[in-house]
């Protein structure tokens, strides 16, 4: 038998029914874990030294495509991990190996592992395999599959806190996992699709599904993308909601996210306290309902009904009062609203909401009003007083309550034209 083609039979131990069960599942498996190897991590960590080696001599058998990939993945997290990979890889008969073995022993390993290095250097060498010693500046053979960056996209947020994140994950060894996720920041992920393709197929769905709807997607950091959509999950799960099977049949293929919570992206391009610094932004934070992206913001018809009864009773009211006297007793009602509906969590709701709204209008190109945005969500922080309330969140009371109002002027009309006899 060709030397080459020996993989671990010199050394085989017996399997355990745990290391058996685990090689069954990184079969399985491995094409995910390789991209999250957390998991595996978790399994590996109850098992003896003896059984983690014997694990890893049965994986070399495997041949899977993915396990130089995987192997990388488990390279340097732990310590006693590392240990054992060196001693048994070199009975992996494998440039793969000695390219692990090397990147190894680049990063300054414990004197241990550094020792079990050498002995797997040798023994491969022994074997046959032209393998360089440790410390040789010359490039290993083999090269490890290069992916195509991720790309992920965001909608605008809409009146009820949802909004779509498109993620496009790429496959080993080619095409693309497009992942589109409609996620609440109330109730958490709503709807999640997924499917693969090819990257030309995964842009035109892209633009496919820009024509659908009429808000602008923007470019965003995958990362941060796949952040939102486990945040979303968490939400979620804290409402005790069951996760969408979909969504995970397909959390496997996303990788690794950041960790929670996130720190909105705009405040990598703008800084909080050069906004704090300008507070005639905030003074105009009522002008966003210009913008085609917030137009369709109101508050939700039930927290409505209480001020809409109290505006229409000022309105109707038969005490001699002057127009500027029922001008400002309603607009007295407006800010006792804007009081009562934003406590400390509905404030903390919407600042994120103006956050995530201030990075769109950048991406969109729109600088000023994204400060604008950012400028109403640090006034958010703290509660404003009757006297001084919030002037977006004030707006946004003006115009759900004549929102409301002109709806039902336009069906007391139309009930009134329906009663007409027509001749």
């Amino acid at each position: 038998m060709d030397k080459r083609k020996k993989t671990a039979e010199k050394k085989v131990l017996s399997i355990s029914p745990q290391v058996e069960i685990l090689l069954k599942e990184t079969e399985d498996h491995m094409e995910f874990w390789a991209k999250d190897v957390e998991l595996l991590l978790l399994k590996l960590r109850p098992l003896s030294p003896i059984q983690q080696e014997a694990f890893f001599l049965n994986l070399y058998k495997q041949e899977n495509k993915n396990l130089f990939l995987l192997l990388e993945a488990l390279r340097g997290k732990e310590e006693m991990l590392d240990l054992v990979l060196a001693s048994t890889l070199g009975h992996w008969v494998s440039l793969q190996a000695a390219t692990l073995l090397h990147r190894m022993a680049a990063k300054t390993p414990a004197k241990a592992v550094a020792k079990s290095i050498r002995k797997s250097i040798f023994r491969l060498k022994s074997m046959g395999l032209a393998v360089e010693e440790v410390g040789d500046p010359s490039p290993a053979v083999f090269q490890p599959p290069r992916l195509a960056p991720a790309e992920g996209f965001l909608s605008p947020i809409d009146p009820s806190g949802n909004r779509f994140v498109l993620l496009f994950q790429p496959q080993i060894p080619q095409g693309v996992a497009v992942m589109n996720t409609l996620i609440s920041d109330s109730e958490g992920i709503v709807d999640f699709n997924a499917f693969e393709t090819s990257r030309k197929n995964s842009h035109d769905y892209l633009a496919a599904f820009q024509m659908e709807y009429p808000f602008k997607l923007v470019e965003a950091d995958p990362g941060y993308c796949l952040g939102l959509i486990m945040e979303s999950y968490e939400i979620g799960q804290r409402k005790s909601k069951p996760p969408l099977a979909e969504f995970l049949k397909w959390r496997p293929l996303m990788g690794t996210p950041p960790p929670l919570p996130l720190k909105p992206l705009i405040y990598q391009y703008l800084k909080e306290e050069e906004i704090k610094s300008q507070p005639d932004l905030l003074d105009r934070s009522g002008s966003l309902f210009q913008i085609s992206s917030f137009q369709n913001w109101t508050l939700g018809e039930e927290e409505s009904q209480k001020y809409l009864s109290l505006v229409k009773e000022a309105s109707a009211s038969k005490l001699i009062l002057s127009p500027y006297q029922k001008e400002s007793r309603i607009e007295d009602i407006y800010r006792q609203a804007v009081q009562e509906v934003f406590d400390e969590s509905r404030r903390l709701l919407y600042r994120r909401r103006l956050e995530e709204m201030a990075y769109c209008l950048l991406k969109e190109e729109i600088k000023p009003d994204a400060k604008i945005s950012l400028a109403a969500a640090v006034g958010l922080e703290k509660e404003s007083g009757l006297l001084t309330p919030h002037p977006f969140l004030l707006e946004l009371v003006k115009r759900s309550l004549g929102a409301l109002i002109e709806r039902e002027e336009e069906e007391r009309k139309r009930r009134e034209s329906s009663l007409i006899v027509k001749p």
